[in-house]
Parts: C-alpha cells; sequence; structure tokens
C-alpha cells in the first residue's frame, strides 16, 4: 500500500469501508455528501498519507493528501 503512486484502495479497506457504509444506512447520493463519512475517509486518506510521505513515496503522499480534501471538504458543504 505505502509504494502505490496514487490514491489506496486496498481491497480489506474497501470491504470493511462498504461494511462501515451498510451499517449507518449510508447509501445513494447521501454517500457522496455525508459530513460524518467524508471526515472517517478523510482521516484514513490523512494517515495513509503521512504513512506514504515518512517512506519517500512523495507522489502517493500528495495523491491521499488530496483526496483527504475532497472527504473533507464534504463536512462543510
Amino acid at each position: 500500500m505505502l509504494n502505490e503512486k496514487g490514491v489506496s484502495n486496498q481491497k480489506e479497506m474497501r470491504s470493511f469501508s462498504d461494511k462501515l457504509d451498510n451499517a449507518m444506512g449510508w447509501k445513494d447520493g447521501y454517500k457522496e455528501t455525508s459530513g460524518t463519512r467524508g471526515f472517517i475517509h478523510g482521516a484514513y486518506h490523512t494517515g495513509v498519507g503521512v504513512a506514504k510521505f515518512v517512506v519517500g513515496n512523495t507522489q502517493g503522499a500528495k495523491a491521499e493528501l488530496n483526496r483527504a480534501g475532497t472527504q473533507f471538504s464534504k463536512m462543510i458543504g
């Protein structure tokens, strides 16, 4: 995961995310507009981005942090 140059989309984490969506009843357009969901996903991508940066994967870190910003922006609008 830490060597990926793009945004992380690990099968195991995607499965966890899908289970969380189902448990919370997040579906359809709500998945795209939920501030709570955006915060959770933003925090995940921030953590992965920092980890990628630490191992020297600056391209992957930038992709993750951009994605985190997109997710966090759902909290405000």
